[in-house]
């Protein structure tokens, strides 16, 4: 069979805390399946999911494996210190899908070897050498944000600041 003539399908599917694999659809686009993935993640972030995937199966052929396309787990992300920063073991990235955070890691377009991350509310960026250096460079920028705000009933936690900055996006946006 020609590469040409073949069909693929694609499966999302997301684990939660208690190890309950859930089925999102079977989509015959990638980009389909991705979006109903990121949307489940996006929209209830707060669930206690801890691993996604989303695999790739060949139509009318005998292979009785899939193929990963992404593969992510779920972690305390670095910056706002909630379980929604999502690592892909796949292409080796990583995002926060907490809506007011997105603190970001990815491997560097510009510079072979490099890793980028980022803060996409106040634009803070940097390239580093590895994913640990990465996290390590999130965690201390997220260690600085956690000690501005000194006593957690104080209206300006970091996470009332990132929900302060995502309601001004709203406002901006209409």
């Amino acid at each position: 069979m020609k590469l040409d003539d073949m069909k693929f399908v694609f499966v999302p599917s997301i684990v939660n805390i208690e190890g309950v694999l859930e089925g999102l659809g079977i989509y015959s686009k990638e980009s389909l399946a991705l979006d109903k993935l990121k949307k489940k993640i996006s929209e209830n972030w707060s669930s206690g999911f801890k691993e996604a995937q989303l695999v790739m199966w060949t139509l009318d052929s005998d292979e009785s494996e899939a193929i990963p396309l992404k593969h992510m787990y779920a972690q305390v992300c670095p910056i706002c210190d909630e379980r929604t920063f999502w690592t892909d073991v796949v292409e080796m990235n990583a995002l926060c899908y907490l809506p007011a955070c997105q603190a970001w890691i990815e491997s560097s377009d510009i510079e072979e070897g490099k890793v980028d991350c980022g803060w996409p509310p106040i634009g803070f960026t940097s390239q580093v050498d590895s994913l640990e250096d990465a996290l390590s460079s999130l965690r201390n920028y997220g260690a600085k944000i956690r000690a501005s705000t000194s006593d957690d009933s104080d209206i300006f936690t970091h996470r009332t600041l990132l929900e302060e900055y995502e309601k001004s996006l709203e406002e901006d946006s209409t």
